[in-house]
């Protein structure tokens, strides 16, 4: 293990050195192979040494922003793996550019046009990504923290999971029931959050009597789950009413939260007994 450890930077760093001195040398000689070529096949040569030059180069890419971030902790690892790769993407396009000739001074002025219009129509994207910088920098949670978040442009749901992902455009969640959830950075940045809870494990619809006491059933719940690891909270929804207009029913949702993974069947068996306890008494 430790030798691996050793080793791997090591041939991440010959990678990105060769394959950015690769990507180098194509750009510089790609005039010089079009050349070589009959001249009806110039523009493909020069084309597919540009094409080839951009390969190499995402993999001096990748393979540089893994070497950065070997070692950083996970939420380290996110933000400089998001800042560095977009804005060594971006040079490489630049140099692409340059090598097919483009004047990229005389483009200023119809570029600021052109950036006006691009703005305008790719507003959400660019919010997203300019709202996934807030978040990275000011860094109101971290890979692997459990979120609650409610807001305005989340169409006032509550969204809750554990954050597995920091990208430059969306946040990834995973929720307790095992659903991916991508929100959009702008949405997050303008959400209220509730944070340092201890991730929701498993949630479970149940319908109850009206007057039922719920406190006793939420004693039973944690007595039988293990109160060092579980915190249960039994939250009333709507009152429903049978087919026939009477026999009402409360209808709750047991949420159960806790650093460790809690089996639904295990809630389940728990919660049966938990009730079946309550009518007793």
């Amino acid at each position: 293990m430790v030798s691996r450890l050793v080793v791997l930077p090591r041939q991440r760093l010959f990678r990105a050195l060769a394959a950015a001195a690769l990507t180098l040398a194509l750009l510089g000689a790609q005039h010089d192979l079009s050349r070589l070529a009959p001249d009806r096949f110039g523009t493909a040569v020069a084309a597919g040494v540009l094409a080839t030059a951009a390969l190499i180069g995402a993999v001096a890419i990748r393979n540089g922003v893994g070497l950065l971030t070997h070692g950083l902790d996970p939420q380290a690892t996110v933000t400089i793996r998001n800042l560095s790769t977009w804005t060594l993407y971006v040079l490489l396009g630049v140099g692409m550019a340059s090598a097919l000739g483009f004047n990229l001074s005389g483009l200023l002025v119809g570029g600021a046009i052109l950036g006006v219009i691009v703005a305008a129509g790719s507003q959400a994207s660019l919010g997203n990504f300019f709202a996934g910088l807030v978040l990275m920098m000011g860094r109101p949670y971290r890979v692997g923290s459990a979120v609650r978040m409610r807001g305005p442009n989340l169409g006032g749901v509550e969204y809750e999971g554990t954050v597995v992902d920091m990208g430059a455009l969306y946040t990834t969640l995973t929720t307790a029931s095992g659903e991916v959830l991508k929100l959009p950075n702008s949405a997050v940045v303008t959400s209220a959050m509730i944070l340092g809870e201890p991730p929701l494990q498993a949630e479970v619809d149940v319908a109850l009597p009206p007057g039922t006491a719920l406190r006793p059933i939420e004693s039973t719940l944690r007595e039988r789950l293990g109160p060092a690891r579980a915190a249960v909270t039994i939250r009333p929804r709507l009152l429903e009413a049978g087919a026939d207009g009477s026999d009402w029913k409360l209808a709750c949702r047991v949420q159960v939260r806790s650093t460790s993974a809690v089996e639904p069947a295990e809630v389940a068996e728990a919660l049966s007994i938990a009730l079946a306890t309550a009518r007793i008494a």
